[in-house]
């Protein structure tokens, strides 16, 4: 009865840590950071320490938020399939669910916002700055302009009638594909499908097809030198050949087959039989490739270097970026590694509050056991030394998922299996047992850790002296003490631990 007595006498109070996980968890994170964790981390939130607004909160995995100082924003919701992308800077709000809607709003420079609604699978409405306004109510009737790669698309009906307008040459299509006719820039062409049909454009291309897919005749790149013409033909699926001034390329049982050649450059490559073997080489601005579907494959070209082994198992890769390289290993599912290399500080990727440091940057996984990622700095010499600071390390054990690693994955569904992450960063170190039951959150300032109600560690510097911290059952029992000498009993703080959520500043130097 004392302790209950004790207990309602002394209840933490809402600027003050209280820890019942998995059911709920209101504390102190690293950085001074506040922040509310409930059910075991379905429901979690964190406020700008510096302004005391919200900056993120999430319902997982339905539903998260993320807000800057800026205006900008982020939301997840049923992720990855939908999500809301808020730009302050330049007026940008992007609304998305795959595959069903999408909608988008830019702030012009006059004020006025344009926007814009695609819904699959027949809406489309936008409206502009001069006053234009886009409807399309797939297939009945519709106008479009400014849309993928067109300048203007009108349709009623469809297939019955469609008109497309583009680089100034006007297309009308009659029960589409099989009729249609051209007319404007580059001249006049027709198709009656699949007898006949011609697309030409002065200067540029022609085109035609006889009894489609079976014939078919091109001249293409008229705009250039003569010598740079190509001319094509194909008797599908049989053969087919094109010829571009000594380069040519032969087509045998489309896909299947096929062999091209240029000897002013010396590239060659063979395709036989189409998808299981290529080999490519001789140009050396060109990529090589080597292809025996699925034994082995071998690439190299624009910076990359890649070998596969009974693919998709076995995966050996090397990166070249202009800020260092990356060597990578993968045998799926159960090992990936990487060793990144930066002689320069890379900006943040999107959902990420901070960019990678300059360094060497170390990635294992085992699936599913877990996976840990280090950062050295770049005194650490070549990529295969250890040496240097160490500046950030993030451990996880068990990690289900076997792929590539996925940030909204991470954020909003790693939760419901990781049974211990571990993240360090400078001063800073977060720990987190599953459900969050077991909790270490350090910086310069302060040391702090629970093992849910049961019992509570705080530790930080008093007045140039060590001072420990520790709660035990719910809060009841709370005492202090201090390096040096003194030992105090604390006041009750239901549910415990009852420490402040306001980090004390460390009073040591360089601490």
């Amino acid at each position: 009865m004392a302790l209950l007595g004790g207990a309602f006498a002394g209840c933490a109070g809402p600027n003050s840590e209280r820890v019942l996980s998995p059911l709920f968890s209101s504390h102190s994170a690293a950085g001074g950071i506040p922040e509310i964790e409930a059910l075991g981390g379905a429901y979690l939130s964190r406020r700008n320490p510096s302004t005391g607004q919200r900056d993120y909160w999430a319902i997982r995995p339905l539903l998260s938020n993320r807000f800057d100082e800026k205006g900008d924003r982020f939301t997840w919701f049923l992720p990855p399939l939908g999500f809301i992308d808020e730009d302050s800077e330049r007026g940008t709000r992007v609304a998305q669910f795959v595959p069903l809607a999408r909608y988008a709003t830019l702030r012009e420079e006059s004020g006025f916002k344009t926007w814009s609604l695609l819904v699959i699978p027949g809406l489309y409405w936008s409206a502009h700055e001069d006053g234009r306004v886009q409807r399309a109510f797939f297939p009945f009737f519709g106008v479009v302009e400014k849309f993928l790669s067109l300048d203007r698309g009108t349709f009623a009906l469809f297939p019955l009638w469609l008109r497309v307008e583009r680089y100034g040459r006007t297309t009308d299509h009659f029960l589409f594909p099989i009729f249609s006719y051209s007319r404007g820039a580059g001249g006049k062409a027709f198709r009656i499908w699949p007898f006949f049909g011609l697309n030409r454009w002065e200067g540029r291309y022609s085109r035609w097809f006889f009894a489609w897919p079976f014939f078919h005749w091109q001249r293409n790149g008229l705009q250039y030198a003569e010598d740079q013409h190509q001319t094509s033909w194909f008797l599908w699926p049989l053969i087919g050949r094109a010829v571009r001034g000594p380069a040519s390329q032969t087509t045998v049982l489309w896909p299947f087959f096929g062999y091209t050649t240029d000897p002013e450059t010396g590239f060659w490559a063979w395709d036989g039989p189409f998808p299981l073997v290529r080999f490519q080489g001789g140009d050396p601005d060109r990529p090589v490739r080597k292809r025996v579907w699925p034994f082995f494959s071998y690439y190299k070209g624009d910076g990359l270097t890649s070998r596969w082994f009974a693919w998709p198992l076995i995966n050996r890769r090397h990166e070249e970026y202009a800020d260092g390289t990356k060597e990578a290993t993968n045998v799926f599912p159960v090992w990936r590694s990487s060793t990144r290399t930066r002689d320069r500080d890379a900006l943040p990727r999107e959902g990420e509050e901070f960019g990678r440091p300059a360094g060497t940057e170390r990635f294992r996984k085992v699936w599913p056991l877990g996976k840990v990622r280090t950062i050295h700095g770049p005194e650490a010499g070549s990529p295969g030394e250890k040496g240097g600071e160490r500046l950030e390390r993030d451990l996880t054990v068990i990690d289900l998922n076997p792929f590539q690693e996925l940030r909204f994955m991470d954020e909003n569904y790693a939760w419901l299996w990781e049974l211990y992450t571990r993240k360090e960063r400078g001063d800073e170190l977060r720990s987190r047992s599953w459900l969050g039951l077991w909790r270490h959150e350090k910086d310069r300032d302060e040391d702090r850790r629970s093992l849910s109600a049961l019992w509570s560690a705080r530790d930080y510097d008093r007045a140039g002296r060590r001072a420990h911290e520790r709660s035990w059952l719910f809060g009841l029992l709370r005492y202090r003490s201090i390096d040096g000498g003194g030992f105090t009993f604390l006041r009750p703080a239901f549910p415990g631990p009852g420490w402040p959520i306001a980090r004390t500043p460390s009073s040591t130097p360089g601490r």
